[in-house]
């Protein structure tokens, strides 16, 4: 199972956890309520992990066109310019 998948998957748990805690009363009702935060604070988790390897992945991609980039540059004939450099930016 992806991050993503995971994240969605605690996030559909967590609101059903939800619903169930209007539907009963008392402890069991704080209960579940307990537990729907703890499975909402799971997902988050989980979305930022997605969100990391995401980042990474398109690290990776912008590093790989670089590359592709100097490559093709460097076989251009003289007075060709093939000079490009992507700017990696963290936000």
């Amino acid at each position: 199972m992806s991050d993503h998948a995971l994240a969605e998957g605690l996030a559909g748990l967590a609101s059903r956890v939800d619903s169930l805690s209007h539907l009963t009363s008392g402890e069991q009702s704080r209960t579940l309520e307990d537990q729907e935060d703890r499975l909402t604070k799971l997902a988050l988790v989980a979305i930022a992990r997605d969100m990391d390897a995401a980042n990474a992945k398109y690290r990776t991609a912008v590093i790989r066109v670089q590359v592709a980039i100097n490559a093709i540059g460097a076989t251009l004939p003289a007075g060709i310019s093939g000079n490009l450099e992507i700017e990696w930016t963290e936000e």
